[in-house]
Formats: C-alpha cells, sequence, structure tokens
C-alpha cells in the first residue's frame, strides 16, 4: 500500500458551488491504527481545506466495518526503539510530535468538522475525535483510552478531555482502560450525537445540501440543527449508560487521593458488583509506574489549557519510550503477544516519587 492510500481525501460537491472535504482513515486490516504518514498526510491536508474558501466543512471517518481506529501504531514505535542505534527514538519522537499537533489542529478547527465514529475508537483514534466540532457515534462503539495495559499514559490530549468527564469517571477511564459504550460517550461529553449506521448516506446527503454560507458559525449552527435532528429519530436505540448508572460508585473510585488509592476502591467495588471486575483486574495488571505517571498527569493538567496539555504530552511520550515498561507494554500485546508483560517495578510499592517525576522532566 502507497503512502498516499493510508488516508483518503475527497471533496464532496455542496450546495452553493461548495465543497465538504472528506478525509477517511484507510487501513482497516490493522483497525486504522495510525502512523507518522497518516499523520502528516492528515495535517497537511487538514491546512489545505482550513485555507480553501470553498470547502465549509470536514468530515472525518474511518474504512472498514470493525473501526474508526484502535489508536495509535505504537508497534513501530517500538520496533525503532528495540532495533537500536543512535536514530532509535526519532521515529517515536517525531510521531507523537505530529500525533498531538494534529490533534490540537482538530480541537482548533475554523471550520465545521465533523467525526464519525464507529466500532473501535480508542487511544489515539479517540484522540482524533475528541476536538471535532461534532461528533457523532453509531450503534456497538467501543470508546477507551487504554494505554495502562501497555505502560503508556492517556496522551493525546487525555489530560484535558478525560478531566471533564463527570464525576472523576474520566480517571477510572485513564487508570483501567474502561471500554464505554455509545450512551456513555453522550454522557461523558466525548460525543454530541447518535446516529444509526444505516442513516449514513442519509445524513451526508442532507450535509452536503445545507445552505452553507461559508461563515463558519453560522454554518456550524446549520450542521448542529442537522445532526440533533438525526439523534432525536435514533435516541430511542440507546443503550444503558454504565457511566451514568454507576456515577455514584464512580465518584469515589476517581476522587481516591492517588493510584493506590484508585486500585483499592475499585477492588473493594469488584467484590460488590461484577461489572467493575474488568477495570479492577485491567489496573491491578497493569503497569504500576504507567498507573502512577498517568494519576500525576491528571493532577497537573487540570487547570491546563488545551496547548499546556499537548506539551506535556510530548514531554511524557518522549519520556516513556526511554523507559523500561512501554516498550515491555507493547511488546507484549501488540508485538509477541504473548500478553505476559515483565513490569519493572512489578508492584505499586516500588515505583517511587522520584521515577514518576522523571517522566515529566524536559
Amino acid at each position: 500500500m502507497s503512502d498516499e492510500a493510508q488516508v483518503l481525501f475527497e471533496e464532496w460537491p455542496a450546495s452553493g458551488g461548495r465543497k465538504v472535504g472528506v478525509a477517511r482513515l484507510n487501513r482497516p486490516r490493522q483497525l486504522n491504527a495510525i502512523t507518522l504518514t497518516m499523520c502528516e498526510l492528515l495535517r497537511d491536508r487538514l491546512r489545505e481545506w482550513a485555507a480553501d474558501e470553498d470547502v465549509v466543512a470536514v468530515l472525518l471517518e474511518g474504512v472498514g466495518e470493525k473501526g474508526f481506529s484502535a489508536g495509535g501504531d505504537v508497534a513501530e514505535v517500538v520496533r525503532q526503539v528495540r532495533a537500536g542505534g543512535p536514530r532509535r527514538f526519532v521515529y517515536g519522537d517525531s510521531f507523537f510530535d505530529v500525533e498531538y499537533q494534529l490533534d490540537r489542529m482538530i480541537h482548533e478547527y475554523p471550520k465545521p468538522f465533523i467525526a464519525w465514529i464507529h466500532g473501535v475508537c480508542m487511544g489515539g483514534g479517540l484522540g482524533l475525535v475528541a476536538g471535532a466540532a461534532t461528533r457523532i457515534v453509531t450503534e456497538q462503539v467501543r470508546l477507551a483510552m487504554p494505554e495502562i495495559h501497555i505502560g503508556l499514559f492517556p496522551d493525546v490530549g487525555g489530560g484535558f478531555f478525560l478531566n471533564r468527564v463527570p464525576g472523576h469517571a474520566g480517571v477510572v477511564m485513564a487508570l483501567t482502560g474502561l471500554m464505554i459504550n455509545e450512551a456513555d460517550a453522550l454522557y461523558a461529553g466525548l460525543a454530541d450525537a447518535f446516529v444509526a449506521r444505516e442513516l449514513r448516506d442519509d445524513l451526508m446527503t442532507q450535509l452536503c445540501a445545507l445552505a452553507w454560507t461559508g461563515r463558519p458559525a453560522d454554518d456550524q449552527a446549520a450542521v448542529t440543527r442537522l445532526v440533533a435532528g438525526f439523534h432525536r429519530r435514533c435516541k430511542p436505540g440507546l443503550p444503558l449508560s454504565n457511566l451514568q448508572a454507576y456515577s455514584d460508585a464512580l465518584r469515589f473510585i476517581g476522587s481516591q487521593p492517588d493510584a493506590v488509592g484508585v486500585r483499592d476502591a475499585l477492588l473493594i467495588a469488584a467484590d460488590e458488583d461484577p461489572w467493575f471486575e474488568a477495570p479492577a483486574k485491567s489496573l491491578a495488571q497493569g503497569s504500576p509506574t504507567g498507573a502512577k505517571v498517568s494519576f500525576e498527569y491528571l493532577r497537573r493538567c487540570r487547570r491546563m489549557s488545551l496547548a499546556e496539555v499537548l506539551a506535556l504530552d510530548l514531554v511524557l511520550a518522549r519520556q516513556f519510550q526511554r523507559h523500561h515498561d512501554f516498550l515491555e507494554g507493547v511488546r507484549a500485546l501488540l508485538i509477541d503477544k504473548d500478553r505476559k508483560p515483565r513490569w519493572s517495578p512489578a508492584s505499586f510499592d516500588e515505583v517511587d516519587e522520584a521515577l514518576v517525576g522523571a517522566h515529566f522532566t524536559v
């Protein structure tokens, strides 16, 4: 597959001689895992569309039945590091830098930016859609920030959007990789509307037929009204929101003073309700270093701007590449796939403040 084919670009004719720019992540066999090339292609094309007065809006979606994107292609980052040599960190440092540039660009995009989210949307995939002006989820989506499994932290601006999830549930999502559904995404403020997949083509046809003005605020209002109408039609099909149903327990768990407190509160909750068993197990078996750094990261980000959070993300991402657990976690889950990571330190008690602090060092 050529580099160009990793993202497909189209410009759909819209009313008044305008155009809607469409970008499709196109690595379906890899669940659209995001590469450096994809980030560069998207960044450059989004810049062009932002400057093109004929393009009035942008739509981002993923090719394939299984999902929007399973996240960043961190396996390639780790392969480069493990290959050794003086350039072993070049790919990873560049990847995270461009990825975060792209995430910020989407948050700040000057025209209506619509994300169509289906199936799996995790990690770097969630980073791409979190900042979209209009985020549409379909039935049976699975959203998560699962970095705890690979010894990383919830990057791509996670410190910004997870801290805004109601009732400290974002802390639990960050430390456990908790998978949420479409109703949860709406409750968490990570999606704006629910539309059944079978209505996608109808929605896109009506989107292009809107009375586009070229004035971003007016055009965004028109997009919002259109999508809200589809949401009203589809809303009866929403499942139960577990985040809402368990909001009191999640608030208590997420308000613990440190990562160990979150772990222990989850274990107690799991004894009382089986719904908590999976997240409790994920945190207990995840990287102790990743958990403690992630908790501190969220704490530091609470009053930060998006730009400040993404700048901190880059510091942390560079450091994680240069520490043991990220390399080991990716090896165990994505490269060798033995699912038996050997964390170092192996326990929460052994992770001291100096190690946590080292990850925040420029």
